[in-house]
């Protein structure tokens, strides 16, 4: 009985662990599609968002009421996005379209939690680079009325999202536990794993730099009639360094301030287009676009000139400064199920910490 009993336990372990595997690979039920698909919920889930989101920044105010996420900023830096001298003609869109013609940007870095007064940068956590173009002229095709404006570029730094969809995104937040919010069903099919494993893989050590890292799009937008998604991969020569005190809970800042009294740093702004024939979705960000399916490929890059950026005035500015993925131009439209609850939600969230903080966004960006 007992060699029984020993039998009938290891096939029970085997048969688990093969539901496990089968739940962490079994692929999404969102479509590859080269066209976007609306749920039938999605405007009701979208304001369940923009609430939900606005409740965060309210739970973590104190006085200063900050962004819900990435409510630290390490640096505010000036920047010059360059496109590329050799770019080719099927990336000539938007900011894209002429080869070697350069854009003044402000670039934000920052840690990813949600709780300004509890930000450690020795914690794990996740990075963000919000990357904004200032004087960029609507292609004169468009019809929009708005023929100059800025265009906003947001990254951090894992390529994937850890939530499928805006409703498991939404149980996410609302949930007390947020281990078990991956764990709603008793069906290990429907176990969310994949997307549990993108949040530890996002939570990562902190980097030596913010300028050091590489940063993500994670959801898909528009590059003129095709689908892609976006990075900026540090091209910033490392140097021979030792580590920096990280018992200073800003440290990130002050090694960025440091790095940039003398030396320049630099990143390769890259696109990478979906292949409907391959598992590219864009409904679904926690699927990851395999570079082996399609490789990211330098459209422009950005130099962060050496400055001096550590000061209360050019802080307050970049507080005051307003990100949101809709912040585009047509040719570079947000798409995807995230994407477009992102504009309810980054919407409220402005308004929300600018009324609070009795701030406006600063109208004039140019340097």
């Amino acid at each position: 009985m007992g060699i029984l009993k020993s039998i009938a336990l290891t096939f029970f372990v085997l048969m688990v662990s093969l539901l496990v595997f089968l739940a962490y690979h079994m692929h999404s039920n969102a479509p590859v599609t080269t066209e976007e698909i609306l749920r039938d919920d999605e405007e009701e889930q979208a304001q369940r968002a923009a609430d939900n989101f606005v409740n965060v920044i309210k739970e973590t105010t104190t006085t200063y009421a900050a962004r819900g996420a990435h409510a630290k900023g390490h640096a505010c830096v000036k920047a010059y996005f360059k496109v590329s001298d050799s770019i080719t003609q099927e990336f000539r869109y938007g900011v894209l379209q002429t080869p070697g013609k350069v854009f003044k940007s402000w670039i934000r870095f920052s840690n990813g939690g949600s709780n300004l007064a509890d930000s450690h940068d020795a914690q794990n956590d996740s990075r963000g680079m919000a990357l904004k173009l200032i004087n960029v002229e609507e292609d004169s095709n468009n019809t929009s009325q708005n023929k100059i404006q800025t265009q906003d570029f947001l990254m951090h730094n894992s390529p994937v999202f850890f939530s499928g969809n805006v409703d498991d995104y939404n149980q996410l937040v609302e949930s007390d536990n947020k281990i078990l919010s991956f764990f709603s069903s008793l069906n290990p099919f429907k176990w969310r794993l994949r997307e549990l494993r993108h949040v530890f893989d996002t939570l990562s050590p902190p980097p030596y730099s913010p300028l050091w890292d590489d940063y993500f799009s994670n959801t898909a937008y528009k590059l003129g009639p095709n689908n892609i998604k976006f990075s900026s991969q540090s091209c910033t020569a490392a140097p021979d360094v030792k580590n920096p005190d990280e018992s200073d809970a800003d440290f990130l800042r002050l090694t960025m301030a440091k790095e940039l009294v003398s030396n320049e740093a630099c990143f390769n702004f890259k696109v990478q287009l979906q292949d409907s024939k391959k598992y590219m979705p864009i409904e679904n960000p926690s699927i990851e676009w395999k570079q082996s399916d399609s490789p990211y490929i330098t459209v422009a890059t950005i130099k962060v000139p050496a400055q001096s950026f550590d000061n209360d005035e050019q802080r307050q500015f970049c507080e005051n400064l307003s990100f949101t993925p809709w912040n585009a131009l047509e040719a570079h439209r947000p798409i995807g199920e995230l994407n477009r609850i992102r504009k309810l939600v980054y919407a409220a969230s402005s308004r929300y910490r600018h009324a609070r903080n009795k701030t406006q966004v600063p109208e004039t960006l140019d340097w």
